[in-house]
C-alpha cells in the first residue's frame, strides 16, 4: 500500500491525509487514488 500511495501525485496524497479517510485495504486506497488522481486530471504520464 505504500509503494503505491507514494507513487501518487504530492497533491494526491496531501488530499488524501488531510481528509481523515479511513482506508484499510490497498483496493480501497486505490479506488480513491485514482478517483482523486482523476478528478485533479493528472494522466498515466503523470504518475511519477
Amino acid at each position: 500500500m505504500e509503494a503505491y500511495f507514494n507513487s501518487l501525485p504530492p497533491a494526491v496524497r496531501v488530499f488524501i491525509d488531510r481528509s481523515g479517510a479511513d482506508i484499510s485495504t490497498p483496493g480501497e486506497l486505490m479506488l480513491i487514488g485514482e478517483h482523486f488522481r482523476n478528478s485533479f486530471g493528472y494522466t498515466e504520464r503523470d504518475k511519477k
